[in-house]
């Protein structure tokens, strides 16, 4: 690899990977993310429905170098875009910080080792798991209408009695149900080397799994660790443990080193709407509570037609609550299922989405502005505004699809919620077809 190596000279950007290749990531060489399902990916970005493997076939020492990742190993030393980076690479083209990017400045002390331990077809030979993002299940306790069964065990009961059939066979799902090696022994393999856990679901907060892991780094010392929270936020404690004494133990050198990313879209019937379960006083209570006692508290929106019209009175909201500005995270634009993206809304609910966000910026602090204003003109670009009226009957017949018979099994209204929806979906003819079309 030694014309990869040549590369090494220069001094590091804002992007660290960029002095190797401008494609550059260092996931494949220090990540491995699962399904509860099994399904395996380079990384949680991935099209789900592109997985380089399974583990009942093959344990992750296996796939470590299957050839689809030696490709994508060959792809970024080369400099060549690969196809399961696409989300990052439309976060980029309009404007927006990827995970490549992060993960980049995350492993910046390992570039040198990954590109050194690489073979010229892309064969690594350091199997080291650095950034963990396992999914051990579909454990949840809300059943999100962006969502499916494969993600909430919620979900399952309404998918078979709504469609009459589910992806999965039983309400709950756990990758050692199929997989070839005990995913468990992965957590002891690489507990000292592991620098960031980003935990997700299902529910991180209500998984056993999420507790043991944080009980082994605190018993071997390891409390530098980085933890990371995709969490609907609805509980603090679970059985005998209170996450905020667990996460005290992290923060005691770094108050960074746990950072919560709350999966909070909207407020009030909004989010209760979108994110079903969701007590949104409850809610409101952990955040005070989580900032009171000094944790770092973000907030990541889903940005899709559930919320779009909701964001500046949510951001509003959060900021009284306690969110300092800079934990305003509005770059995850729904991008699946389709038929909840911002591109399928008719052009004039469009316009009036784009200038009920740029109507907001009166609002924020001047040392604010222009970062909020980075943020909404990101949001914008998914409009696609400047490709006038396109033809969405395809989305739009499957999201009133979906909507209408969600909406006649829970006994909610989409219509009620968001009124301002309601002429342009009224308009929509109906299809009348059960058939569930999202994960």
């Amino acid at each position: 690899m030694a014309e990869h190596r040549n590369h090494i000279k220069y001094k590091f950007k804002e992007n660290p990977g960029d002095r190797i290749s401008k494609t550059f990531c260092a996931l494949p060489w220090s990540h491995l993310h699962h399904w509860p399902d099994g399904r395996v990916y380079p990384c949680c970005l991935t099209d789900y429905r592109h997985p380089i493997g399974h583990v009942k076939d093959a344990t992750l020492e296996e796939l470590w170098n299957v050839d689809r990742m030696k490709e994508l190993r060959k792809d970024k030393l080369e400099g060549k875009k690969h196809e399961h980076c696409a989300k990052c690479y439309l976060q980029e083209e309009n404007g927006d910080e990827s995970m490549r990017v992060a993960s980049n400045r995350l492993m910046k002390d390992h570039l040198d080792t990954f590109v050194n331990t690489t073979e010229q077809d892309g064969h690594s030979n350091d199997f080291t798991l650095r950034y963990w993002d396992f999914r051990f299940s579909n454990l949840c306790n809300f059943k999100c209408r962006m969502c499916g069964s494969s993600l909430s065990s919620k979900w399952y009961k309404d998918e078979v009695d709504i469609f009459g059939q589910s992806e999965n066979d039983r309400a709950l799902i756990h990758v050692n149900d199929w997989s070839k090696k005990n995913i468990y022994e992965y957590i002891d393999m690489f507990i000292e080397d592991v620098e960031e856990i980003y935990f997700a679901g299902g529910e991180p907060l209500m998984m056993e799994e999420h507790y043991m892991i944080l009980k082994k780094l605190i018993e071997i010392g390891n409390t530098d660790t980085r933890i990371r929270y995709n969490t609907n936020f609805s509980m603090l404690k679970f059985k005998k443990w209170d996450v905020l004494e667990l996460w005290s133990h992290f923060t005691k050198r770094n108050p960074l080193n746990v950072r919560i990313f709350a999966s909070l879209d909207a407020m009030g019937d909004v989010a209760e709407y979108a994110r079903s379960g969701t007590d949104w006083k409850k809610i409101e209570d952990n955040v005070r509570l989580a900032i009171d006692k000094g944790f770092h508290f973000d907030f990541s929106c889903t940005v899709s037609i559930l919320n779009i019209f909701q964001i500046p009175d949510f951001v509003d909201r959060m900021i009284e609550l306690g969110v300092q500005w800079h934990g305003v995270h509005l770059n995850n634009v729904l991008t699946f299922p389709r038929y909840y993206a911002l591109d399928t809304l008719p052009t004039d609910l469009k316009i009036k989405a784009r200038d009920n966000l740029y109507h907001h910026l009166r609002k924020v602090p001047e040392f604010y502005k222009k970062q909020m204003k980075q943020k909404y003109d990101i949001i914008t670009k998914y409009f696609e505004l400047d490709k006038g009226e396109v033809d969405k009957s395809k989305e739009n017949g499957e999201m009133k699809n979906i909507v209408s018979l969600v909406d006649e099994y829970r006994k909610e209204s989409f219509t009620t919620v968001y009124p301002y929806y309601k002429d342009w979906y009224n308009s929509i003819p109906d299809t009348n077809n059960k058939v569930k079309t999202n994960i």
